[in-house]
Protein backbone atom coordinates (compact mmCIF):
# COMPACT_ATOMS: atom_id res chain seq x y z
CA UNK A 1 0.00 0.00 0.00
CA UNK A 2 1.45 3.65 -1.01
CA UNK A 3 2.28 6.13 1.55
CA UNK A 4 -0.20 9.03 1.42
CA UNK A 5 1.03 12.73 1.22
CA UNK A 6 -0.18 13.52 4.64
CA UNK A 7 1.68 10.41 5.93
CA UNK A 8 5.01 11.34 4.22
CA UNK A 9 4.26 14.90 5.77
CA UNK A 10 3.35 13.46 9.53
CA UNK A 11 6.12 10.84 9.24
CA UNK A 12 8.70 14.27 8.46
CA UNK A 13 7.44 16.18 10.92
CA UNK A 14 7.93 13.60 13.80
CA UNK A 15 11.77 13.21 12.25
CA UNK A 16 12.38 16.72 12.69
CA UNK A 17 10.79 16.81 16.56
CA UNK A 18 12.87 13.68 17.38
CA UNK A 19 16.50 15.71 15.90
CA UNK A 20 15.25 18.46 17.39
CA UNK A 21 15.46 18.00 20.64
CA UNK A 22 18.00 15.45 20.16
CA UNK A 23 21.45 15.75 22.59
CA UNK A 24 23.22 12.44 20.71
CA UNK A 25 22.37 11.56 17.04
CA UNK A 26 24.20 8.23 15.50
CA UNK A 27 23.47 6.76 12.00
CA UNK A 28 23.95 3.20 10.93
CA UNK A 29 23.72 1.05 8.43
CA UNK A 30 22.07 -2.49 9.12
CA UNK A 31 21.92 -3.98 5.93
CA UNK A 32 22.20 -8.14 6.67
CA UNK A 33 20.64 -8.21 9.97
CA UNK A 34 17.71 -9.29 10.55
CA UNK A 35 14.65 -8.96 12.21
CA UNK A 36 15.19 -10.16 15.43
CA UNK A 37 18.78 -8.69 15.32
CA UNK A 38 17.62 -5.07 14.91
CA UNK A 39 14.82 -5.77 17.95
CA UNK A 40 17.99 -6.47 19.93
CA UNK A 41 19.58 -3.42 19.13
CA UNK A 42 16.51 -1.42 19.94
CA UNK A 43 16.33 -3.45 23.14
CA UNK A 44 19.51 -2.49 24.42
CA UNK A 45 19.29 0.94 23.16
CA UNK A 46 15.85 1.51 25.27
CA UNK A 47 17.61 0.67 28.50
CA UNK A 48 19.20 4.12 28.24
CA UNK A 49 16.30 6.16 26.83
CA UNK A 50 17.66 6.07 23.19
CA UNK A 51 15.20 6.11 20.11
CA UNK A 52 16.34 3.68 17.27
CA UNK A 53 14.20 4.21 14.16
CA UNK A 54 14.91 3.04 10.43
CA UNK A 55 14.58 6.25 8.51
CA UNK A 56 14.51 6.74 4.82
CA UNK A 57 17.04 9.15 3.13
CA UNK A 58 14.87 11.56 1.29
CA UNK A 59 13.07 12.39 4.39
CA UNK A 60 16.16 12.71 6.40
CA UNK A 61 17.77 15.01 4.23
CA UNK A 62 14.70 17.41 4.30
CA UNK A 63 14.87 16.78 8.05
CA UNK A 64 17.84 17.88 8.65
CA UNK A 65 17.46 20.54 6.23
CA UNK A 66 14.82 21.66 8.11
CA UNK A 67 16.66 22.52 11.56
CA UNK A 68 19.82 24.23 9.71
CA UNK A 69 22.03 21.52 9.42
CA UNK A 70 24.08 20.77 6.27
CA UNK A 71 23.56 17.43 4.60
CA UNK A 72 25.88 17.83 2.09
CA UNK A 73 28.54 15.28 4.32
CA UNK A 74 25.60 12.57 4.68
CA UNK A 75 26.98 10.23 2.11
CA UNK A 76 24.01 7.24 2.22
CA UNK A 77 22.27 5.64 -0.16
CA UNK A 78 21.20 2.14 1.45
CA UNK A 79 19.21 1.80 4.07
CA UNK A 80 19.69 3.76 7.37
CA UNK A 81 18.24 3.95 11.00
CA UNK A 82 19.35 6.61 13.31
CA UNK A 83 19.94 6.50 17.43
CA UNK A 84 18.85 9.01 18.84
CA UNK A 85 19.17 10.43 22.32
CA UNK A 86 17.68 13.28 24.22
CA UNK A 87 19.52 12.85 28.22
CA UNK A 88 22.80 12.14 26.53
CA UNK A 89 25.31 12.86 24.06
CA UNK A 90 27.61 10.21 23.53
CA UNK A 91 25.10 7.16 24.85
CA UNK A 92 24.14 6.16 21.18
CA UNK A 93 27.38 5.97 20.36
CA UNK A 94 28.90 4.26 23.35
CA UNK A 95 25.92 1.43 23.26
CA UNK A 96 26.02 0.94 19.46
CA UNK A 97 30.36 0.70 19.03
CA UNK A 98 29.60 -2.06 22.42
CA UNK A 99 27.11 -4.20 20.07
CA UNK A 100 29.40 -4.11 17.23
CA UNK A 101 31.30 -6.50 18.52
CA UNK A 102 28.58 -9.24 18.78
CA UNK A 103 26.46 -8.08 15.29
CA UNK A 104 29.41 -7.05 13.20
CA UNK A 105 27.10 -6.11 10.39
CA UNK A 106 26.00 -3.08 11.91
CA UNK A 107 28.08 -0.10 10.91
CA UNK A 108 28.59 2.90 12.28
CA UNK A 109 28.17 6.33 10.12
CA UNK A 110 28.43 9.53 10.78
CA UNK A 111 26.17 11.61 13.55
CA UNK A 112 25.17 14.97 14.90
CA UNK A 113 27.06 16.62 17.65
CA UNK A 114 26.27 20.26 18.39
CA UNK A 115 24.01 21.13 15.43
CA UNK A 116 26.84 19.41 12.99
CA UNK A 117 27.35 16.41 11.07
CA UNK A 118 30.22 14.68 12.71
CA UNK A 119 32.30 11.52 10.54
CA UNK A 120 32.49 7.89 11.84
CA UNK A 121 36.11 8.71 13.04
CA UNK A 122 34.27 11.06 15.69
CA UNK A 123 31.80 8.81 16.67
CA UNK A 124 34.02 6.32 17.60
CA UNK A 125 35.54 8.71 19.53
CA UNK A 126 32.47 9.44 21.54
CA UNK A 127 31.55 5.91 22.13
CA UNK A 128 34.90 5.53 24.17
CA UNK A 129 34.11 8.69 26.26
CA UNK A 130 32.55 7.78 30.16
CA UNK A 131 29.15 8.20 30.94
CA UNK A 132 28.10 11.23 32.55
CA UNK A 133 27.63 9.71 36.06
CA UNK A 134 31.37 8.30 35.68
CA UNK A 135 32.61 11.97 34.68
CA UNK A 136 30.61 13.15 38.07
CA UNK A 137 32.55 10.84 40.22
CA UNK A 138 35.63 11.58 39.11
CA UNK A 139 35.16 14.95 39.19
CA UNK A 140 34.09 14.60 42.24
CA UNK A 141 37.20 12.70 43.59
CA UNK A 142 39.65 15.13 42.25
CA UNK A 143 37.90 17.66 44.19
CA UNK A 144 38.09 15.80 47.26
CA UNK A 145 41.72 15.07 46.72
CA UNK A 146 43.22 18.63 48.53
CA UNK A 147 40.71 17.96 51.47
CA UNK A 148 42.29 13.98 51.80
CA UNK A 149 45.44 15.10 51.40
CA UNK A 150 45.18 17.97 54.15
CA UNK A 151 43.27 15.60 56.60
CA UNK A 152 46.37 12.68 56.15
CA UNK A 153 48.93 15.84 56.82
CA UNK A 154 47.14 17.38 60.07
CA UNK A 155 46.84 13.47 61.27
CA UNK A 156 50.31 13.01 60.68
CA UNK A 157 51.70 15.40 63.47
CA UNK A 158 49.04 13.92 66.08
CA UNK A 159 50.11 10.34 65.07
CA UNK A 160 54.06 11.33 65.41
CA UNK A 161 53.54 13.40 68.92
CA UNK A 162 51.73 9.60 70.10
CA UNK A 163 55.11 8.04 68.67
CA UNK A 164 57.43 10.10 70.96
CA UNK A 165 54.91 10.06 74.20
CA UNK A 166 54.87 6.11 73.69
CA UNK A 167 58.71 5.97 73.40
CA UNK A 168 59.19 8.34 76.31
CA UNK A 169 57.21 6.08 78.19
CA UNK A 170 58.38 2.83 76.96
CA UNK A 171 61.71 4.61 78.30
CA UNK A 172 60.50 5.10 81.30
CA UNK A 173 59.00 2.17 82.41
Amino acid sequence: MAVTRKEKEAALASLTEDLKGAKGVVFTEYRGLSVKQLDQVRKNLRKENVKYQVVKVTLLKKALAAIGINADKFKYNGPVAMAVSNEEETAPARILKGMTKDQPLLILGGGIFNNEMIGSDVVMRLATLPTKPQLIAQLLSVLQGPARGLVTVLSGNTRNLLNVLNAIKDKKG
